[in-house]
């Protein structure tokens, strides 16, 4: 069984990161051409309070899109069908970061990477920025152990490698991904937190 889905999910990786992504990017700006991302030398984002400000937001829009988008894969059966296979891993690995059925990776994962773009309008070493982080944090939410040295947890509402570990394993609440910002917002990591309570109440 293990080698079976480690195999799944190298087919999915290959898939959605070198043949779907494209192909997303590629109908994007055929069809939302209304943006022409700028990758020119000449308004090149020198690191500045604008900048960190405009990766700021990216990430909060991002999060929001990816918590509502997320949270209703598990609400409604006919797309939970789908979301499923990411949650064939009860227990995470650094694989099952992206084993995703390429119906829910397109509704959890591109939909609101493309909402944040069209809404912020970065330039294009801002997106490369921000791709490269969500590929890294997305890294470090499915690797099973949670580092103290990881730069994923250096800010105010970044939610732990637990909290993810936790959603896998019960395969509820804790919705967000890199922010628990929404998950206390709307109160889906309220059982998350009693869990956690008596876990560290059970270790003392």
């Amino acid at each position: 069984l293990f080698w079976k889905r480690t195999y799944k999910s190298i087919i999915f990786d290959f898939f959605n990161l070198f043949l779907f992504i494209p192909a997303l990017v590629h109908i994007k700006t055929i069809f939302v051409s209304s943006h022409v991302m700028s990758f020119s030398i000449e308004d090149f984002p020198a690191p500045s309070l604008q900048s960190a400000a405009t990766l700021l937001s990216m990430g909060i829009i991002h999060e929001f899109g990816f918590y509502w988008t997320h949270r209703l894969m598990h609400m409604y059966p006919s797309l939970y069908k789908y979301h499923k296979v990411h949650h064939e891993y009860k227990q995470n690995n650094v694989l099952t970061s992206q084993h995703f059925h390429a119906i829910d990776f397109l509704v959890s994962i591109a939909f609101p990477a493309i909402l944040t773009t069209e809404i912020v309008r970065p330039h294009g070493v801002t997106q490369l920025q921000f791709g490269l982080w969500l590929l890294t944090s997305n890294f470090d939410d499915h690797l099973g152990y949670a580092f103290p040295w990881s730069s994923v947890r250096w800010f105010p509402w970044s939610a732990g490698t637990d909290a993810h570990e936790y959603h896998h394993s019960v395969n509820m609440g804790c919705y967000g991904s890199k922010l628990s910002l929404w998950d206390w917002m709307f109160g889906t990591d309220n059982v998350y937190n009693e869990w956690r309570k008596k876990r560290w109440s059970l270790d003392d």
